[in-house]
């Protein structure tokens, strides 16, 4: 029986297991199928699935092991080499800058916006401006939320742009879906993202050419079963998870709008104007539904205490990393990093745990 309002409950962060129970005949056959046949690497459920996600997206796609995998992948096909300077923000989770100082290039640090937290685009042009020699630019979607891509594209002339988009999988901009538009892609599907499996999995789409050598090298530069063209990695991604992903892909975007069906709630209920600011050319999935708070570990606190449970994405920008250390002066990502606060908002959530939050939030707030 659900709990009524003014009782108490249990709202996690999120809930991976409802989401599995409303699929889970699918789920276990996928997994049963693959040990069965002994699809383990490679093999046709990873063919199906890239055909599949190459359909959805409108564009050549490449399974691989992880979103970190996709972006060390991205990053080395532009053919950059130790030195090189590439744009990345500093709001966003560790891989992304992660994987360009593993390949030495040399990270050009960008503030964030405080409307939906993705890259500052006329801080951008300033950077392009002051800094010769950039040799790449990446934009990080925020929790759901695109760049501003058009603008950014506009801003790196003929400087290639890698969109990381592990938090967006889905989500449109100016009615074009993630893939679709940019040099390259990156997606992520670990259990935290809008589309996941059950582990480590992610993808690149985006240009053939750049496809095409992505696929040799995540199989270690592969043509043949032992015919190496170039030194590659072991980047795959293994049939289990693809097949897993076989079936999630078709639940995508019934689960994408029942995020933005929470976060509608949201928007309207809670006492509160520090949610983001979605652009109209926005089409958000709300991997994380955001609020900026004073205090927040008194607020996260007392949400607990109510069987509320809360996450912080991310404490601290990559650039203040203790692996960075960086001098660089970011406002807006120290501001934001310091204040923000995720509220749950999965799919299948109940309108009885929707208004639970929302009456405790705007008790505590």
């Amino acid at each position: 029986m659900e709990t009524r309002i003014g009782e108490e409950m249990e709202v996690p962060y999120a809930n991976l297991n409802r989401i599995y129970q409303e699929s889970k005949v699918e789920l276990d056959k996928a997994v049963k199928d693959c040990v069965d046949n002994s699809w383990f690497i490679k093999g046709p459920k990873v063919v199906e699935f890239e055909k599949k996600l190459s359909r959805y997206c409108g564009a050549p796609a490449v399974g691989v092991s992880s979103g970190t995998s996709a972006l060390l992948l991205a990053y080395e096909c532009l053919g950059l080499k130790p030195g090189d300077k590439i744009v990345i923000p500093s709001f966003t989770f560790i891989s992304t800058p992660e994987m360009a100082s593993k390949l030495g290039l040399q990270i050009v640090w960008a503030d964030c916006n405080k409307d939906n937290y993705t890259i500052n685009t006329d801080e951008l042009a300033g950077i392009l401006s002051s800094t010769k020699d950039i040799k790449a630019i990446v934009g990080v979607d925020i929790f759901g939320h695109t760049c501003d891509w058009d603008t950014i594209k506009n801003i790196a002339g003929d400087i290639p742009v890698v969109q990381d988009a592990a938090q967006s999988f889905g989500g449109k901009y100016k009615g074009r879906l993630n893939g679709t538009y940019n040099d390259l892609t990156c997606f992520s599907f670990y259990p935290a993202k809008n589309m996941w499996c059950f582990g480590d999995g992610g993808a690149v789409v985006g240009n053939k050419n750049y496809i095409d050598k992505i696929s040799m090298s995540r199989d270690h530069g592969r043509t043949d079963k032992y015919v190496h063209e170039f030194l590659g990695w072991n980047e795959r991604l293994d049939s289990l998870q693809a097949n897993v992903l076989n079936h999630m892909i078709t639940k995508i975007d019934e689960h994408n709008k029942d995020r933005r069906r929470i976060a509608s709630i949201y928007n309207k209920e809670l006492d509160t104007d520090t949610m983001v600011n979605t652009e109209d050319w926005c089409e958000n999935v709300y991997n994380q539904y955001t609020v900026r708070v004073k205090d927040r570990a008194k607020v996260i606190e007392k949400l607990k205490e109510q069987g509320i449970q809360t996450g912080v994405m991310w404490p601290l920008g990559c650039h203040a990393q203790p692996a960075y250390n960086s001098k660089d002066i970011l406002k807006n990502t120290d501001e934001v990093a310091n204040t923000i606060l995720s509220l749950p908002c999965w799919p299948l959530m109940t309108d009885d745990e929707i208004s639970y939050v929302i009456e405790k939030f705007n008790i505590i707030s």
